[in-house]
């Protein structure tokens, strides 16, 4: 898509038209993605990876290698609402935490839930919401439940409110980091810690991004 594209998609403010003409710019169909999803999960349950935010950087790698629907993996796509939260869980049990290969199957479930384009119509990133899925997997909780049910929300919140903050259109490495960071700072509290990263200055694939917030995201890569 290039810059007209992307300026003549702002025109169509409903779902489908926005979706069609987008898919129709990249030369893609909803099906291309729709057929790669179950390719993303296997990924993901291969990783030995202990810190969550490598095994995303590992698993987008390894993703690339495998898609087949157009020249290179889109910078931007839906199956990040399922990797986020699966990548925290994944990582819990890669810490030696008892979690299982269901619970991170679940959190892939419940993450591909969110629509594609969410950030932008339904006022929720689907990275951001992956943080609240992750800890209601870790608490075991369901709408039933009272604090568990908060937590999660308090979760949530945390890390859209920091992708809001940050503005600018559609990042979803962004949305990816800054979730992640918000969650081990979230699963330590809990009572699970997990390895750390320094994020400032982080991103080394912005070139990839053609619509890059620059130096106004802390990701960008300085110097």
């Amino acid at each position: 898509m290039n810059e007209e594209q992307f300026e003549l998609s702002k025109s169509f403010n409903f779902y489908d038209d926005f979706m069609g003409k987008v898919l129709e710019f990249d030369a893609l169909t909803m099906d291309d993605y729709m057929e790669f999803m179950p390719k993303v999960l296997p990924v993901i349950l291969e990783q030995n990876e202990r810190d969550p935010v490598l095994m995303l950087e590992k698993t987008i790698d390894a993703l690339a290698e495998i898609w087949t629907a157009s020249e290179s993996l889109p910078f931007h796509g839906p199956w990040y609402h399922g990797i986020v939260p699966t990548i925290l869980i994944a990582s819990l049990r890669n810490n030696g935490f008892e979690f299982t290969e269901k619970e991170i199957k679940e959190a892939f479930m419940r993450g591909l839930k969110i629509p594609a384009g969410s950030c932008g119509f339904c006022g929720t990133c689907g990275a951001g919401s992956g943080l609240g899925i992750a800890l209601s997997i870790v608490q075991k909780g369901t709408p039933f439940h009272d604090k568990e049910r908060s937590v999660a929300f308090e979760a949530s919140l945390k890390a859209l409110e920091r992708i809001g903050k940050l503005g600018g259109p559609r990042c979803c490495r962004l949305s990816a980091y800054v979730t992640l960071d918000q969650g081990v700072k979230f699963l330590k509290n809990m009572g699970f810690p997990l390895p750390e990263q320094k994020m400032i200055g982080r991103c080394s694939v912005y070139k990839l991004n053609v619509q890059c917030h620059s130096t106004r995201c802390p990701y960008y890569l300085k110097n």
